[in-house]
This record gives structure tokens, C-alpha cells and sequence, in this order.
């Protein structure tokens, strides 16, 4: 049972804006062909506040209970969720959780706690995105209109409406600058980084990075090598201006993470190509 004091904040957030947002879209086809266009890097200027050294916290507790029961690893170690055996109870209390997002003071947080906060909530909804449209083959079927599940508002915060794209180009790519960043947004696909087993929060969100990326890159869906040639994940071409904006700059990140093995494939001579499996990251049925 949701305590009767996130009832109002349901209807704004999960329960209501991100519900009426869906019964808006269109489920298509899997279109492979469909170029993935990253939104231009412009601030949002009101999400720049910040207070720094302030010791609020936000409570990711509900998020860190529900990746802790349900995020499953796959053979080769790609992070799934079941998404059709979840019990409406358990996305109900997911609701919950971004209720208590949406009414969070953001701009009285310290930074570290803001990135933390930015990244949970991007990575909530788009779970929770999935599952209103379920069984859709890839979170990109998820059409709102204009061939995208990004552009159109879902969620507000400090009663402003944010969508994927906001949160993900005009806050966290525009104010931190830090292309660690990608490796903390889950996408809902195999080919992004995956879901971590805990939520991020302000103490942990530096180290929880590099841990991300250097899983990441050392596993075939973000750099795979031969010596002669590399396929990098199409993130990599997406933001390359994120990652230094040159094709010596991605590789010269690479090598910072990749372990000895894969780090002389990495020469700047080597014939780079990009590729991203856009498959929903579901593990329903699949596991015991």
C-alpha cells in the first residue's frame, strides 16, 4: 500500500504525466535503420544551482531494493531485467520512488549529490518507461510522435517538466561535462551500459563511474579488438565531443580503461567502425 501522501505526486509523475505521455504514443516496428541523434548540449539554467557542502541527502533506498531484487546477469555478463515478472506492487513502490524525486530540493543539494540524483532518476524512468509500453522489442519503439521515447516530457522536478533528453543533454552532459556520464545512463538496451546492482548516490558516484567504465570498455559491446580493427559502441561516435571530439581523443579515453590486454589494439592507427544493439535489455522468461 503507497501512503496516502504520495497519491498527489503519482498523478503528476509516474502514475499520471508519465502514464497520459504513453497513452499518447505509438509502439512500431523495430526499426534498425533509424539514426539515434543525441540533443545539442545547451544548460538548462535553472538545474545549475547548487549548495555546495550541503549535507541533505535524497533516499535512493527504493531504487537500491528493486535493482538488488530484480537486475539479473546474463552468460556473458550483460545486465537484464525481467520486466514482464515484476508485480504491479513492486512498480507501484518504483512510483513511489520518483514521487519522492520529483519533490526533492535539487538545487539545495551539493554537486555530488545532484549528479548522483540525475542519474537514478534518468535511469528509473526509463524502466519504468519500458514497462507501461511492454512488450515492445526495444525502448525506441516507444514512439511519442516525432519517431523517439526522448523528446517528450515524462517526469517534473521542483514542478518543471524534464524528458529523457533534458535530463540527459541539458543537466547532466551540459553541466558536468564529464564523459564518465554515459557510463552511468542506462539506455533499456543491451548495447548501453547496464543497470548497476545499487543505486548511485553523492559519496559513491565518482568511484561507481570508473567502475562502470571500465567494465564497459572491456567488454565486447563497448570496444571489441583484433589488433587490425576495433568496434566501438556507437556511443563513442554519438558523443565523441564528450570524450575529447576526435577519433585520437575516444581512443586515447579507451586506453585509460582497457585492460593490458586490449590496450595495444588500441593504436591510433586502427581501423575504427561503430555498432549498437538496440535490444530491449529484458530477461523475462529467460532466467529461473
Amino acid at each position: 500500500m503507497i501512503h496516502k501522501r504520495w497519491q498527489t505526486r503519482r498523478q503528476v509523475l509516474a502514475g499520471g504525466l508519465l502514464a497520459a505521455t504513453l497513452g499518447g504514443c505509438s509502439a512500431g516496428l523495430f526499426r534498425l535503420d533509424r539514426p539515434f541523434v543525441p540533443g545539442p548540449v545547451r544548460p538548462i539554467e535553472h538545474w545549475r544551482a547548487h549548495v555546495p557542502g550541503a549535507r541533505r541527502l535524497v533516499d535512493h533506498r527504493l531504487w537500491d531494493r528493486f535493482l538488488g531484487k530484480y537486475r539479473r546477469l546474463r552468460s556473458d555478463h550483460v545486465p537484464l531485467l525481467p520486466y514482464g515478472e515484476i508485480a504491479s506492487a513492486e512498480w507501484e513502490l518504483l512510483d513511489t520512488y520518483l514521487g519522492g524525486l520529483a519533490a526533492t530540493p535539487v538545487r539545495s543539494l551539493d554537486r555530488p549529490e545532484q549528479y548522483a540524483f540525475w542519474l537514478n532518476l534518468h535511469n528509473a524512468l526509463v524502466v519504468r518507461l519500458i514497462s507501461r509500453a511492454y512488450l515492445v522489442l526495444s525502448v525506441r519503439d516507444i514512439d511519442f510522435g516525432d519517431g523517439t521515447p526522448w523528446n517528450r516530457p515524462i517526469v517534473e522536478v521542483e514542478g518543471r517538466p524534464l524528458s529523457l533528453a533534458d535530463i540527459r543533454d541539458g543537466i547532466l552532459r551540459a553541466i558536468w561535462r564529464d564523459g564518465r556520464v554515459h557510463y552511468g545512463l542506462c539506455y533499456g538496451a543491451i548495447g548501453s551500459p547496464g543497470l548497476l546492482a545499487q543505486a548511485f548516490t553523492g559519496e559513491t558516484v565518482d568511484r561507481m563511474l570508473d567502475e562502470q567504465a571500465l567494465d564497459f570498455v572491456n567488454h565486447p559491446r563497448g570496444v571489441w579488438a583484433d589488433g587490425r580493427a576495433a568496434t566501438l559502441s556507437g556511443l563513442y561516435d554519438w558523443y565523441a565531443a564528450d570524450f575529447g571530439g576526435s577519433r585520437q581523443a575516444v581512443l586515447s579515453h579507451l586506453r585509460l580503461y582497457a585492460l593490458p590486454a586490449l590496450r595495444p589494439m588500441l593504436a591510433e592507427d586502427v581501423a575504427v567502425s561503430y555498432a549498437f544493439d538496440w535490444s530491449l535489455n529484458d530477461a523475462t522468461g529467460s532466467l529461473g
